[in-house]
């Protein structure tokens, strides 16, 4: 009796939770049987309006446009296209890197980071970045007597002149110092000579030292400026790309490793451990789930309107032809075009050579004909643009097709140009308006396509649910 009991307050408990989930996300749609959930409707919805800056879409003009994404995802799945090696390699790998923030632990990392800066910020101290610049007299043989005397005479020699009113760069030209040397840079304490930090870290902005041995030589320093140590938010970015160098992420996966298998226990290992919480990410973290849905889903999107849309609006010439013929009264010219190929060349043969190769030819097949028929080894001494030309897109075509202007500029090296083609007053083939046909003619497929699609698959919406979107 009592195990009886038992179990009808455990069902009562899940039915409850069940129902709890049911209530809070409801089902707004299906699409070919496939559950939307609101929170994944709206989650779409929100993306896409915040992208807009003229207030967006209201849902109602929306879900239209969400309905078929969602049809062309089903006919994705349909045709198999999720299961293919190349699709679930890509999404697999790309899920792993999206899916690393959720299986390290964050705070070791921000840890680490901190330490990195306290540490440098206890290094460079209070004096902070030194900003300098200065005059040195290399001294590469200190055994040589001679050369140190004559040395040291020399830095007194531009100490006496600075005090008198020069300026570093006018001493470096009197004495031959390049530009370069006097470029300012930056230290610390504890990255240059005692006797260098020594002098530089006593002069206020503005002054210089007097001159001054070190082991590289003789000095004298100027300090331009300095700066304190910045706060642990401006250096974070570069502290955090160093520890990505030194395989931080991995530290902090083995941390959550660790974790993880402590909060499920169970005697998992920290690597089972992260396994199981990445197989749950999607339910556990709602904004991952959503994130990979429409990842998910926007795979199979490009991939199925590649075949079955701009594939065949971009190569399908026999179609885009009958497309162009049947339409034929849209596509006008406002000016008449010149239709066919400049020719520049560095000597008249070489031109006659194209001339010849595309006698006869429709100016559709030119190119094919050229890339067919010239040698690699002469296409230096040729160059040829094909296509429909107005007014102003082409100085060549401009002086000698329409009589207007003085031409263009010739290649340097070559010697003539020439036309090869005609003028036309309205497009005679969609190649004369390829762009405008092939956006249309795509158009044309796509709205074809959808309305297949509205047939094959049954969607429905749920307009109660479709009115709490947003407002809940």
């Amino acid at each position: 009796m009592m195990k009886s009991l038992k179990n009808i307050f455990l069902s009562s408990l899940l039915f409850s939770a069940s129902a709890l989930a049911q209530v809070s996300d409801p089902v707004l749609m299906t699409v070919n049987g496939k559950e939307v959930k609101r929170s994944e409707f709206e989650y779409a919805f929100n993306k896409n309006n915040s992208n807009l800056v003229d207030g967006g879409q209201t849902v109602e003009e929306y879900l239209p446009m969400y309905i078929d994404f969602k049809l062309k995802v089903a006919e994705a799945e349909a045709l198999g296209l999720d299961t293919i090696a190349s699709f679930r390699e890509e999404y697999s790998k790309d899920r792993a890197q999206m899916a690393e923030d959720y299986l390290i632990d964050p705070n070791f990392v921000e840890k680490e980071a901190y330490r990195v800066y306290a540490k440098d910020s206890a290094t460079i101290g209070k004096d902070g970045f030194l900003k300098l610049s200065h005059i040195v007299l290399v001294a590469r043989q200190k055994e040589d007597k001679t050369l140190i005397a004559s040395l040291k005479a020399r830095i007194d020699s531009v100490y006496t002149m600075l005090q008198a009113g020069k300026t570093f760069e006018e001493v470096a030209v009197e004495f031959g110092i390049p530009a370069r040397a006097l470029e300012p840079f930056e230290i610390i304490r504890g990255q240059a000579y005692p006797e260098f930090e020594a002098a530089a870290f006593a002069l206020a902005d503005g002054e210089y030292s007097a001159p001054f041995e070190s082991p590289a030589g003789f000095h004298i320093v100027k300090r331009i400026s300095s700066r304190p140590f910045g706060s642990f938010e401006e250096y974070k970015p570069a502290i955090m790309d160093m520890l990505e160098q030194q395989n931080i992420r991995q530290k902090a996966r083995i941390v959550r490793g660790k974790q993880l298998a402590d909060e499920f226990g169970g005697g998992l290992t920290p690597t089972e451990a992260l396994a199981r919480e990445d197989s749950l990410l999607e339910s556990k973290y709602p904004e991952f789930g959503n994130l990979m849905r429409e990842y998910y889903d926007g795979l199979l999107f490009f991939e199925v309107s590649t075949r079955e849309v701009w594939n065949k609006a971009q190569n399908d010439v026999e179609g885009l032809e009958k497309f162009f013929k049947k339409n034929k009264k849209k596509y006008k010219f406002e000016t008449p075009r010149f239709r066919g190929a400049v020719i520049q060349a560095n000597t008249q043969a070489n031109l006659d050579d194209i001339k010849s190769m595309i006698a006869g030819k429709s100016v559709g097949e030119y190119k094919s004909v050229i890339d067919a028929n010239l040698p690699k080894d002469s296409m230096r001494n040729v160059r040829v643009e094909i296509g429909v030309f107005a007014i102003g897109d082409n100085a060549w075509v401009d002086k000698l097709a329409f009589g207007q202007g003085d031409g263009g500029k010739l290649r340097k090296g070559f010697t003539v140009v020439e036309l090869e083609g005609g003028i036309i007053e309205k497009p005679e083939s969609y190649v004369d308006v390829k762009g405008a046909v092939t956006n249309d003619y795509q158009k044309f497929l796509e709205d074809k396509w959808v309305k297949s699609l509205r047939k094959k698959y049954k969607v429905k919406v749920n307009k109660e649910v479709l009115k709490t979107v947003n407002n809940h």
